[in-house]
């Protein structure tokens, strides 16, 4: 999608790819001149909340469709707008975008990250259909879903009703493997912190997930464009109009997105409650304010040495461990500060290791 975005200047170290890759088709894709994003979001509301007093959710067991109070299958039902679970949350746009560059002096890739510079504040409309029994999952967790997306026209445009991966950002260890994730919208994943994911998941031996009935949460969510594909049409979704999102969230999957041994979620200013957290918390959190924020910084404090070095030592046996990130022998050379934050502690090296006091 064609947005503006506010350049935070990221020279990663070939870290990572992180582009707006859909999860659909890209030829289904056609985008339409831009448009001010305000006058969008003010149409876009007017469309959601009339087309809650004018239509009705049906539910089927697992099954879930909407339609019109103008259909000849509707028999005085409630619309949605009088269903008690019906919930609102205002919501910023935490969309981040990278775009890879060679710098040509040194033939190195080096990546710009770039915040959103949208400023508006859109009400989203939801209810909870099952808030599920597992996990919440961060804002950077890798998920396992399931989705469907209409228009407000009750037409299906996307399904992904048999479960799909999606990760944001993707890891060093994905973007080195060349294939980039499937990705989803910022509004539909900002919804997520209301759900919790399924218990007992299990992969079978051919790649299925399958997890106890009725124990994953289920959301459907009402999204202006400006949180989604805004300017881009796809499949039966128009430009600049809102769409329906129903999501089933079946399992996260934590991460440690540099692979420098700290698991990402730790790597926030201030650790809080999950839910508590946004995108914004590890994108703003950089201790050496190299304009890379420390979870996918291989080297946090920017003294030379590797955060996955400086947390490391041998056992009794010789082999090579890692320290907790809260660890309290990480807090050398007489600091609280642990040493893969403090650019003023150095290791001596002796007999190629390094060896702290």
């Amino acid at each position: 999608m064609k947005r503006l975005f506010a350049v935070l200047s990221l020279c990663a170290i070939g870290l990572l790819a992180t582009n707006c890759k859909k999860d659909d088709n890209p030829s289904d894709y056609i985008e339409v001149p831009l448009r001010d994003t305000k006058e969008v979001y003010t149409e876009d509301i007017e469309s959601i909340e009339k087309y809650l007093k004018n239509n009705y959710i049906i539910e089927n067991g697992e099954s879930i469709s909407f339609d019109s109070i103008t259909s000849p299958k509707y028999s005085g039902q409630s619309v949605l707008a009088d269903d008690p679970r019906l919930q609102s949350v205002i919501m910023g746009n935490d969309d981040y975008l990278a775009m890879p560059y060679t710098n040509i002096y040194n033939n190195r890739t080096y990546y710009n990250y770039y915040k959103s510079a949208d400023t508006i504040k859109y009400k989203i409309y939801y209810l909870i259909v099952n808030e599920g029994q597992g996990n919440i999952a961060s804002p950077i967790d890798s998920l396992y879903i399931k989705r469907r997306n209409y228009n407000i026209k009750n037409e299906l445009s996307s399904s992904t009703f048999n479960g799909d991966f999606y990760s944001f950002p993707p890891t060093i260890a994905e973007y080195n493997s060349g294939k980039s994730p499937k990705r989803m919208y910022t509004g539909e994943r900002q919804v997520l912190k209301f759900i919790k994911t399924a218990t007992n998941i299990t992969t079978t031996p051919d790649g299925t997930i399958t997890y106890d009935e009725n124990s994953a949460g289920r959301i459907i969510a009402f999204i202006p464009s400006g949180l989604g594909q805004f300017n881009e049409a796809y499949g039966k979704i128009a430009a600049y109009t809102p769409w329906i999102t129903d999501i089933t969230l079946i399992n996260n999957l934590e991460r440690d997105h540099d692979l420098d041994g700290i698991p990402s979620k730790f790597e926030v200013k201030e650790i809080k409650p999950v839910e508590e957290l946004t995108i914004h918390d590890y994108f703003s959190y950089d201790t050496n304010d190299n304009a890379i924020p420390n979870f996918l910084d291989i080297d946090d404090d920017g003294d030379g040495i590797s955060t996955k070095d400086e947390i490391s030592y041998k056992d009794e046996n010789g082999k090579i461990k890692y320290y907790s990130y809260d660890a309290p022998e990480l807090k050398s050379c007489g600091s609280d500060i642990p040493r893969y934050l403090n650019n003023t502690c150095f290791p001596d090296r002796v007999n190629g290791e390094w060896i702290w006091n």
